[in-house]
């Protein structure tokens, strides 16, 4: 690797890889030579450093022009880890080969005063095409790098919820949301700007129903680019994801948890709520009484079972459980509709995973 100090600064619209000055701004290792599209990756490790022309106060979003070398019945994926100055920040998965620009959030504690970056993608599925009968290539390739271009993130800050008492959240929301103004839930919980409501639907009357915080952005399935699976957003991209009686819908729990974690930031936060078995449906298996759509009932138990089924031990702590019961009439017998608050509250954060792993 050449002299970082020596470098100029990538510039923020970033730099062809396979052009002739992409060397006056990145030094790499593990790279091919430049092909028309770009430059593959050869072997499983590859290294790109450079720097930033300042350091941003709230962190950077690297953007990675790229595609997977995929093959029908041969190699269904690649996958990479995504490592930024020595932090593991994400896996990507590639499935397809697409060119497709794939953003990966640097948090701002991660950056240091010279703006140096050094990428590094650790590349186990890189194969190499002689070995499949694909011709005569020689290289253990992964990804065809085509661009690599960056973005300042604005500085994370606790929403300021000034005015917002009485907010037109969601029916279920709207019966905690000043109480959790209050206990300080929101300036705990959500910790910048980028937070995504999952589930919300909004309104009969367009802005009747708002995202649960001021600049959130609501997902339901008539969000553009999001097919039910997969959110159209980058890895590490959200300060906090809020779902609020939306997950006991969902089919394929897993994937969802799994897709909600994969946006978060390191240090950001899931928040769940979904109905109580015990104070809704006051039953414990489906159909619910009340709603037909909902796939399964919940204690605080089997909620937290959902989670620790979906994600890696130690990528995550939980940080708050309760059963919220808020004006809850208990003298209303089972035939009744349940009167005032009944739903689980499941907050977990999401942490950098350490470099050991669990014994048997």
């Amino acid at each position: 690797m050449s002299d970082i100090d020596a470098l100029q600064p990538l510039p923020q619209e970033g730099v062809e890889l396979q052009s002739p000055e992409a060397a006056q701004h990145v030094a790499f290792s593990g790279l091919s030579i430049a092909e028309s599209h770009g430059r593959w990756t050869d072997g499983g490790r590859v290294r790109l450093e450079f720097r930033l022309p300042f350091r941003p106060e709230g962190g950077v979003v690297l953007r990675l022009e790229s595609l997977g070398y995929v093959a029908r019945n041969l190699v269904h994926e690649q996958r990479v880890a995504m490592i930024v100055n020595g932090h593991r920040l994400a896996e990507w998965i590639v499935m397809d080969a697409a060119m497709r620009t794939r953003g990966l959030l640097v948090p701002p504690e991660m950056l240091d005063a010279s703006g140096r970056i050094e990428l590094e993608m650790v590349i186990p599925t890189s194969v190499q095409p002689v070995r499949l009968g694909l011709g005569a290539d020689t290289r253990q390739l992964g990804l065809l790098l085509r661009r690599l271009s960056w973005q300042p993130r604005t500085p994370r800050r606790p929403p300021d919820l000034s005015g917002e008492r009485g907010r037109s959240v969601g029916r279920e929301s709207a019966k905690s949301f000043d109480a959790k103004i209050d206990s300080g839930f929101w300036a705990r919980f959500i910790g910048g700007p980028a937070v995504l409501d999952i589930g919300f639907q909004g309104g009969a009357v367009p802005g009747s129903v708002v995202p649960i915080l001021p600049g959130a952005i609501g997902v339901d399935m008539d969000y553009p680019g999001y097919d039910g699976r997969i959110l159209p957003f980058a890895d590490a991209s959200q300060d906090a994801v809020y779902s609020s009686h939306c997950l006991e819908h969902i089919a394929d729990y897993i994937k969802a948890i799994q897709e909600w974690y994969r946006v978060l930031r390191v240090g950001g936060h899931i928040i769940t709520v979904v109905p109580s078995a015990h104070l809704y449906e006051r039953k414990f298996h489906v159909p619910s009484f009340w709603n037909i759509d909902h796939r399964r009932t919940y204690t605080p138990a089997t909620l937290l079972a959902e989670f620790a089924a979906a994600l890696l031990p130690n990528s995550y702590r939980v940080r708050h459980l309760m059963e919220n019961d808020a004006g809850y009439q208990y003298s209303l017998p089972p035939n009744a509709h349940p009167e005032g608050c009944h739903e689980i509250e499941l907050v977990i954060e999401k942490i950098e995973p350490p470099t050991w792993r669990m014994g048997e």
